[in-house]
This record gives C-alpha cells, structure tokens and sequence, in this order.
C-alpha cells in the first residue's frame, strides 16, 4: 500500500527544504559582495586613499593621494578670488579641466565628474584648475560637493589615474571649512578608474563586516534548521 502523506506532512517538509526570509536575505548580501569583489578585480586595483581624509583646504595646503610621503597636489589663491588645485609635479601631475575660464580668463575650472565617471587618458588634464571662485555661481564649489579627476606620478614612476572628492559649505573666499573629503586612485599606472560618490566609500569598508555577518547568519540558520 503506497501511504500518502497528510497536508500537513506535506507543508512541513516544504518549509524544511524551501529557504527561510532571513536565508534569502543572506545570500542576497553575499551576492552583492561577490558581485562587488569581481567588478574590483575586472578594473585592475583602485584603492581609496588613507591619506586624504577631510584633509582642510588652505593657501598653500597640500594633498598626497598615494600616501608616498610625496605630496602630488598644492592648493593655491589667485589674488584672494580663485582657489585652484596645482600639480607639484609640472604636467605629470594635473587635474581634470572643463572648457569654462574663471572670471579672469586665467584658469578653467576643474571638472565636475558625476559618480560612475572614467578617470582615463580621454579627459583633459591641465597642471592647474580652478576649484572655487568668490561668488561665482558657475565655478564647482557653488555645487557644495564634486568629484574632480586627477593623474600622478607614482612611485613607480609611471603615471597613475584617480580622483578627489571636495566639500565646499560655502563659495565665498577664503572658503573656510572647505575640506578634500577622500580620494580614490589606481595603483595599476595607466589604467582608467570610475569615480566613487562619497557615501559609496564608506560602504566599501563596510561590505567585508556585511560577508562576515551574513555568513555567520547563514550558517546559524543552517544548524537549526538540522
């Protein structure tokens, strides 16, 4: 005689087998952390930078993007009214320029890069471009945040591609409280980098406690589930 099992055999088993909200939710976080580890490995090796972290703006200041102890980038004022980004190391090291002149028809200004932007040999890159101008609504910093594309010169020797994300609370000279949030470059020389939105980095440090947890979650639902 073949036994049928009752409904709610039947149910039960089904829940045994089918996976629980909590299973699912975990192996959606670690899909997204593999789905994140093989875009890093497909675009070579952008790192964020442990040197530029809300780094304040001054006349004369400087930023090292690489962390070589070498600074790459000076930031410098045109009579009171422009605030530029200048590479220390002549054209080698630039930033990225749009096609729009200061007030003074002396510097264009630096280019604003949306996020998910390429930092490639396609842009534009001068030795020096204005970041900020006194009350110009055109120029990046009446933005309040940007993103502006940078290249260097490492260690190496070679040329290597980044960018570097500023927070102005205001657009009226001298800029106080104006900050070089974080920066991000390519330890590969030569090779493009996309642009990060701030917000984006902080998550980048977090997805490895997100693997972590969500293993350990996954794991533990397992057990009881045996």
């Amino acid at each position: 005689m073949i036994i049928t099992p009752s409904l709610p055999e039947q149910a039960g088993r089904r829940s045994d087998t089918s996976p629980s909200r909590v299973q699912t939710a975990a192996l959606g976080s670690l899909s997204a952390v593999a789905a994140w580890s093989a875009a890093s490995r497909a675009s070579a090796t952008p790192v964020i930078s442990s040197t530029v972290v809300n780094v304040p703006i001054s006349n004369g200041g400087t930023i090292d993007i690489d962390g070589s102890g070498i600074a790459d980038f000076a930031f410098a004022f045109n009579n009171t009214q422009v605030l530029r980004i200048v590479g220390i190391n002549g054209a080698s090291n630039a930033s990225t320029a749009s096609s729009t002149l200061d007030g003074f028809n002396q510097f264009y200004y630096s280019a604003v890069l949306a996020n998910g932007s390429q930092v490639d040999g396609s842009l534009t890159f001068l030795t020096s471009t204005a970041l900020a101008e006194n009350s110009f609504s055109t120029s990046p910093a009446a933005l309040g945040s940007f993103s502006t594309g940078v290249r260097f010169t490492g260690t190496d020797s070679f040329i290597h591609y980044g960018w570097v994300n500023f927070s102005f609370p205001n657009n009226t000279t001298p800029w106080a409280g104006s900050l070089a949030v974080t920066a991000g470059w390519e330890t590969t020389p030569n090779t493009p980098i996309t642009v990060v939105p701030e917000p984006a980095v902080a998550l980048l440090g977090g997805l490895g406690v997100i693997a972590c947890l969500g293993g350990r979650l996954l794991r533990n639902c397992l057990r009881r589930r045996r």
